[in-house]
């Protein structure tokens, strides 16, 4: 370690200042790393660059994860923008690991098991937060607006005061397209409304667990999850959520796809096939 990373981690420990003064320097200096514009700093840091509405959410979720959970989420530990206010700075713990995505394919069927398990554990963790209050809105974890790049595009929508609004707004990302001027079009639409329960359990959800977002360290033949990152489109959503996003995130026909369809979420088979419906519905693949 130089001495400007020594005195930088030492003064961090106390002050956000020289780093928020020296970050142009910082990341020239740091080490780019896989997933976008982050890059490892001198002083043992992370920095994640972006807008700041990605970014504040993201900064609020991983506190209030870490706040009620035992999971491996990396610490934040700063959040602020450049002088013309374009550009925002997450500052985070640097976990050192590997992101599983480039692991994947190397790993033995006992392996990929263990990390099967592993997500299912910390959806199972993540499910039992209890919510702030008695509630049925969807939304952010304050129970704002909230992303989720599944429906509703890259602007934060909702939040909803129950599943039934949530139901309405989803399918009328659907209903709005010129597609629906095709009479069997809007007759299937309408038919997959009316079959969207509205009684689902409310929980708390990532809403982006996929092998980019979790990283993994090996001891001897053992892997084990270090961090789950990327926690901007997380709060309150209905319980077979998480699932949908899952499968939205995985390769089709890969054994990762099969196994999030089948057990490391149980269940809601229904509104997984009525999901991938309305994908296919609006041009996309699976």
């Amino acid at each position: 370690m130089g001495l400007l990373a020594f005195i930088l981690r030492l003064v961090g420990c106390f002050s956000n200042v020289p780093r928020r003064l020296l970050i142009s320097y910082l990341i020239r200096r740091g080490t780019k790393l896989p997933g976008g514009s982050v890059f490892q700093l001198l002083d043992g840091t992370v920095v994640k660059i972006g807008s700041l509405g990605y970014l504040q959410r993201e900064f609020e979720a991983t506190q209030y994860a870490r706040k009620h959970t035992k999971l491996p989420i990396p610490r934040v530990y700063d959040l602020f923008t450049s002088k013309d206010n374009q550009v925002a700075y997450l500052i985070m713990e640097y976990v050192p690991g590997e992101m599983l995505l480039r692991k994947w394919r190397f790993l033995s069927a006992s392996q990929k098991h263990s990390i099967m398990v592993q997500v299912k554990d910390i959806i199972t963790e993540m499910r039992s937060i209890r919510p702030p209050r008695s509630q049925r809105w969807i939304g952010s974890f304050t129970g704002g607006p909230f992303l989720d790049f599944l429906i509703g595009g890259n602007d934060p929508y909702g939040p909803f005061d129950n599943e039934t609004e949530f139901n309405n707004f989803h399918i009328s990302q659907f209903t709005s397209q010129a597609y629906c001027e095709v009479h069997s079009v809007r007759e299937r639409l309408a038919s997959i409304h009316r079959e969207m329960p509205n009684d689902h359990d409310i929980v708390f959800t990532h809403g982006d667990i996929n092998l980019r977002n979790i990283l993994v360290d090996f001891k001897r033949d053992d892997v084990h999850i270090v961090a789950l990152v990327d926690w901007e489109q997380a709060g309150w959503r209905p319980a077979y959520w998480e699932k949908a996003k899952l499968v939205f995130g995985a390769e089709p026909g890969s054994d990762w796809s099969a196994a999030v369809k089948t057990w490391i979420v149980e269940g809601y088979e229904n509104e997984i096939a009525r999901g991938i419906e309305l994908r296919l519905i609006h041009g996309g693949t699976m």
